[in-house]
């Protein structure tokens, strides 16, 4: 067993991953349940894996503090996540991010800065200097650039996709980290001809866990895998939120306005 279907394995132990697929509707389309992991976003995948790597190969060693700058979800599982295996975080916001995600940071035992906006690239530039300034202390686990979130889904996610869907047709991937889309793009790639869409919000909408990665100063794994992604579409926050209530009035399911990132 390789390293990293090792971490995989150990996930699932703490009850993150094997989530269930389902369909929707009559339809021939299908979703993971990723609110079901441990602390109930697709990032728990993610987090754990660069947490875990990091500790396994000795990045992350004993007494330091893991910071993160987030808009949320990863931040929430980052936090719940060290809290797991006997680390302090601190995770850096925006000033704009909901009360409930600072609420859920703290029940998690993490210490919660804010930094000025609803960008979350001030809050990543914050988590940057101060790991720099005393790098024997922190531990960044870089979301953004850590090729450990991209192989969350090329080694969990995307076999357990695969276990019941063997080939699918098309892929379907919100765009924040592009941790999702570039993992599950690799490993169905590799596999056959499924088409990769990756959808990105429309320019003045503001979707919680979406982003325009291009635009941003951080975007390593977007432009690595970049070829493997066949299109990339925009989506407005009207269109996003409409389909949320959708969801709900149709099939019952409580879903975000984002699926994947």
């Amino acid at each position: 067993m390789s390293l990293l279907t090792e971490i995989a394995a150990d996930s699932n132990k703490i009850g993150i991953g094997s989530t269930p697929l389902i369909r929707i509707g009559n339809s021939g389309i299908y979703s993971k349940l990723e609110y079901l992991n441990r602390f109930h976003s697709i990032k728990d995948r993610a987090a754990f894996f660069m947490l875990d790597y990091a500790l396994k190969t000795g990045r992350l060693k004993t007494g330091m503090t893991v910071i993160e700058g987030s808009s949320g979800n990863t931040g929430i599982a980052i936090a719940g996540i060290s809290n797991l295996l006997g680390f302090h975080s601190e995770i850096v916001l925006p000033e704009s991010a909901p009360h409930e995600t600072v609420k859920a940071l703290k029940r998690y035992g993490a210490d919660v800065i804010i930094t000025p906006g609803n960008s979350t690239e001030n809050s990543i530039n914050y988590a940057v200097e101060r790991a720099r300034a005393s790098p024997d202390k922190y531990y960044r686990p870089d979301q953004h650039e850590n090729e450990m979130n991209s192989n969350a889904h090329y080694y969990g996610t995307g076999p357990e996709i695969a276990r019941e869907i063997p080939h699918p047709d098309h892929l379907v991937i919100g765009i924040g980290t592009g941790g999702t889309i570039t993992g599950l793009s690799r490993f169905f790639k590799h596999r056959g001809n499924t088409m990769v869409t990756g959808i990105i919000p429309e320019e003045g909408s503001h979707i919680t866990g979406l982003r325009n990665p291009f635009r941003s100063d951080y975007k390593s794994l977007i432009e690595k895998y970049r070829n493997y992604i066949d299109e990339i579409i925009t989506v407005s926050q009207d269109d996003a939120y409409s389909g949320v209530r959708e969801l709900k009035e149709k099939y019952n399911l409580f879903c975000r306005p984002f699926i994947g990132c």
